[in-house]
């Protein structure tokens, strides 16, 4: 007799797996080898099969003995308790806010999934304090992705609750001033008796060996863990993340996120792992769900059983879009720029340059994003390549753009990845419309200063930003115009530094211009934005006619590989 039993899954990807028992016959494992994954336990001596295997199963297992098969019914479980919120809140919520707040009464360990700008921050901080006041809830550990966030939370947190804060390590120096310091002093911090409720530190705190040992150890009786701008632990390999996913003794857990598929169906893991929702090892998750490119190590080339993972998140999330809140409308612009014809010989130079090396080197995932770059700095900010004075098309572009804004009596933010584009920017109108700069070199003091300044003076109508320091977590709704002179390389984060100016406190239509260089690389880009955005929709049931046209030339793809 051959017993097939569905049960929640133990070593594999999913919801739940076929384990399978039998007396040994070399045949029948061959057969279940055959699957793309699978796990046998030694102890059970039980094998482990993906749930979409079960018709192949089924059918060809008949041929060496009796079956007997065991399915899980349909879920029936539906939330129907709605725990009854006993706190008094100082900013009337909005009533899916309110919702979210008894989804975590009901769910102790969760994805907050809600689009960018629908308040998951306000939504957590009063989810704890109901737990407070409910459940004995002693402390709140808010781990941020973006070490800027920090001071947003205790700001946000000061201003929606009476619960006392501490970022871990802050302190006063002998000079008076403010300031959060080391990762020895943030120890410090943590092996004394923290009487704040609330205790926040970033991502990058983690990856120290000690500062996880306090926390496995957990002297503080810290029970709520929240990891906010969750997207940013995907990567496995690296140490922050080894040590995040250690931190597995908390009661309440929760990943927020406005973007947790970024790039791939694998930006998934780290979150369904870190909130106990997947019991597979990322390579297995990885080769369920990728296929893996025979030439580029690690490179995925298309993927499969997304339905599948699409089940398993919806299972233990909470996500609403923007259609909740009585925005007004967002127009997106591209604009398709000609270049000079000196910025055509510099990029043209720039092309035949990285072709040759092309010809010289091997290339390699770090060497192909090197050389991206270089095509992106050649449309975007030429002086970075070459000291002859060359204007970008696209910087011109944008001045235009910028004049007529502010003329109109308008504020517009500005993003770049470089540095040196912001830079050329804001020197070329910093008097003019007292303008701001704010990239990875601002100090983190001046970065809220020069935020509130641009929310609050109608005198600084232009603020230019690298969107890797500004593109998460901060609010700018003061303008209702955004430029991008160039872009991240994946429409989450794009979508990300969009709402900075598209959330709650939004009153003016909304204009988000994206320029491109013609017949360059950017092309490209826009290119594989699109295409990322399609998978995206795609598992968030948001998908229109033009993801579809995407997803079938993908489709297409996938078969020529084959």
């Amino acid at each position: 007799m051959i017993y097939i039993e569905e049960r929640v899954t133990s070593k594999l990807p999913g919801l739940t797996s076929l384990f399978i028992k039998f007396n040994y016959d070399k045949d029948i494992i061959g057969l279940l080898k055959n699957c793309l994954v699978y796990h046998y336990d030694k102890n059970t001596k039980e094998w482990e099969i993906p749930i979409i295997y079960l018709f192949y199963i089924v059918d060809n297992l008949q041929y060496f003995d009796d079956i007997e098969v065991s399915l899980l019914e349909g879920n029936q479980e539906v939330d129907t308790y709605q725990p009854q919120l006993v706190n008094t809140y100082s900013y009337k919520p909005f009533q899916y806010q309110l919702d979210g707040i008894q989804y975590g009464l009901n769910h102790d360990k969760w994805l907050l999934l809600d689009a960018p700008g629908l308040g998951k921050t306000y939504q957590i901080i009063h989810l704890a304090e109901e737990l407070k006041i409910q459940k004995g809830l002693k402390h709140c550990l808010i781990v941020c992705g973006l070490n800027s966030l920090k001071s947003n939370w205790k700001r946000e947190i000061e201003k929606h609750s009476n619960l006392s804060c501490t970022i871990l390590g802050e302190r006063i120096t002998k000079r008076g001033n403010y300031q959060v310091g080391s990762l020895s002093d943030r120890l410090e911090h943590l092996k004394k008796d923290i009487q704040e409720f609330f205790i926040i530190t970033n991502i990058e705190t983690l990856r120290d060996d000690n500062i996880i040992k306090e926390l496995i150890e957990n002297k503080n009786n810290i029970d709520m863990i929240v990891i906010d701008e969750a997207q940013r632990i995907k990567n496995i390999t690296s140490q922050q993340t080894k040590n995040f996913l250690k931190l597995k003794n908390f009661k309440y857990k929760i990943a927020a996120t406005g973007t947790l598929i970024v790039n791939n169906p694998l930006d998934a893991y780290c979150a369904l792992k870190f909130i106990d929702n997947e019991n597979s090892n990322y390579t297995t998750f990885k080769n369920f769900y990728c296929i893996m490119s025979p030439y580029i190590r690690d490179m995925p080339i298309g993927y499969r059983h997304i339905d599948l993972i699409k089940e398993q998140i919806s299972g233990c999330s909470l996500r609403r879009d923007k259609d909740l809140l009585d925005l007004p409308p967002k127009q997106i612009i591209h604009e398709l720029i000609d270049m000079n014809q000196s910025h055509i010989d510099l990029y043209n130079a720039v092309r035949e340059g990285i072709k040759e090396e092309l010809d010289k080197i091997q290339i390699k995932n770090n060497s192909i994003r090197a050389l991206a770059t270089r095509f992106r700095q050649a449309t975007s900010c030429p002086s970075v390549l070459t000291s002859t004075p060359i204007q970008s098309n696209k910087v011109e572009r944008a001045l235009d753009l910028i004049e007529q804004i502010v003329e109109n009596g308008d504020k517009v933010v500005v993003f770049s990845s470089f540095k040196a584009a912001v830079y050329d920017i804001y020197d070329k109108v910093k008097t003019k419309y007292n303008t701001l700069a704010i990239t990875g070199d601002t100090k983190e003091e001046d970065v809220q200063s020069y935020i509130t300044s641009f929310q609050n003076n109608p005198e600084t109508k232009v603020l230019v930003a690298t969107w890797q320091k500004l593109g998460t977590g901060q609010t700018l709704t003061a303008a209702n115009y955004m430029i991008f002179i160039d872009t991240p390389y994946t429409p989450a984060e794009c979508l990300q530094a969009e709402d900075r100016i598209y959330r709650i406190g939004s009153n003016k239509k909304v204009f988000i211009y994206y320029l491109w260089c013609k017949d360059t690389f950017d092309e490209r880009i826009k290119e594989i934005i699109e295409t990322k955005s399609a998978i995206t929709n795609y598992m968030e049931d948001n998908i229109n006619e033009g993801d579809l046209e995407i997803l079938r030339r993908l489709i297409k793809a996938e078969f020529e590989q084959v």
